[in-house]
């Protein structure tokens, strides 16, 4: 797998969200920004989840419902600590966080 991409159960197998510029911009102008996006995670927003699985694949908007009912299969309590891993690699320009940087820091810089 390349580096920053993260795998996820769906639909009854394993596929691979891209952190791709476009994915990242579009999350962002959706969620106003990537810690509201994180605390809706943390919340297990179904919504949110959604969207960061639907545009980390990659896929159009004639695919939503098809997502959004594989989000709901997979469940949120096993995406979503693999989902706040992808958006906060989102955050770092699409690269993994160093485990050093992410002890000292934490996934806020708090």
């Amino acid at each position: 797998m390349m580096e920053g991409h993260v795998e996820v159960p769906l639909a009854g197998g394993h596929v691979t969200l891209a952190p791709t510029l476009g994915a990242a911009m579009a999350l962002n102008r959706r969620h106003e920004n990537f810690g509201t996006l994180l605390a809706k995670l943390e919340a297990y927003d179904l919504a949110a989840a959604a969207d960061v699985v639907h545009l980390g694949l990659g896929r159009g908007d004639h695919e939503r419902g098809t997502t959004e009912e594989q989000v709901f299969a997979a469940g949120l309590i096993e995406l979503t600590p693999l989902l706040l891993r992808f958006v906060i690699m989102l955050a770092n320009g699409g690269k993994p966080v160093k485990p050093e940087e992410e002890k000292a820091a934490g996934p806020f810089g708090a």
